[in-house]
């Protein structure tokens, strides 16, 4: 296996820092099991504090620092994601709290196509950076992602209550977004879809988690309350 790490690299941690390189080491686990690492950038990889001249071999308490400010662990930048959990904004949020780390994993999407990375992540990650987005009132942009997530995940649908709970979990997005732009009557439209998908679907399916559910009802008595000033 070869990971290209740095601003554009295929690694699962998402790297924000302008001074590391879109490209800027390689760490291959190769078949005997061992782990080795070169440097491709004129900014430098450090192994524990010593700059790499030549591939070297490392293990994985190892500390790389990738140009003068960024580190991590060779175990934080080898590890892999357990995509199975990508499916609402909540859960994507945990691992990318900000647009920007956001708008990396969005950049770095085709390096990781080649994973074992389910068709709807892409989605999803759009849908969780329009939330983010409606909370700087950057609404056009968080419409525009809702729209390509949602049309996306309309195409993918096979029946699974999976890929329906994802559904749901983007027109809460969507819902929270014309709530906060106060066209109501869209607002309801689109909480009362998600919340008709979330109970029909069996609690604890694949897709849908008590905290999906609690912010549907709670968004969804916010908007009844707005319609009734």
């Amino acid at each position: 296996m070869e990971i290209l790490v740095g601003r554009g690299g295929n690694q699962n941690m998402p790297i924000t820092d302008e001074q590391v390189s879109r490209i800027h080491c390689k760490i291959e686990v190769l078949d005997s099991g061992h782990i080795a690492v070169t440097n491709l950038s004129a900014g430098g990889t450090w192994l524990n504090g010593t700059r790499l001249v030549k591939r070297t071999l490392v293990k994985l308490h190892d500390t790389l620092r990738l140009g003068p400010t960024f580190s991590a662990t060779v175990e934080q930048l080898t590890a892999t994601t357990d995509y199975d959990t990508y499916t609402c904004h909540q859960a994507v949020l945990h691992k990318y709290p900000t647009v920007r780390e956001l708008q990396v994993f969005l950049n770095t999407s085709a390096q990781r196509a080649g994973s074992q990375m389910p068709p709807y992540v892409i989605p999803v990650v759009k849908s969780t950076m329009a939330f983010c987005l409606i909370d700087e009132g950057k609404y056009w942009e968080a419409q525009r992602l809702i729209y390509e997530a949602g049309d996306t995940l309309y195409d993918l649908q096979d029946g699974s209550e999976l890929l329906q709970g994802i559904y749901a979990s983007i027109l809460v997005v969507c819902a929270r977004l014309y709530l906060t732009v106060n066209y109501l009557d869209a607002a309801r439209e689109a909480i009362s879809g998600a919340l008709s998908i979330f109970n029909r679907l069996p609690k604890g399916c694949p897709g849908v988690t008590i905290e999906q559910r609690e912010e549907a009802d709670m968004l969804n008595t916010e908007i009844y309350t707005q319609i009734g000033k």
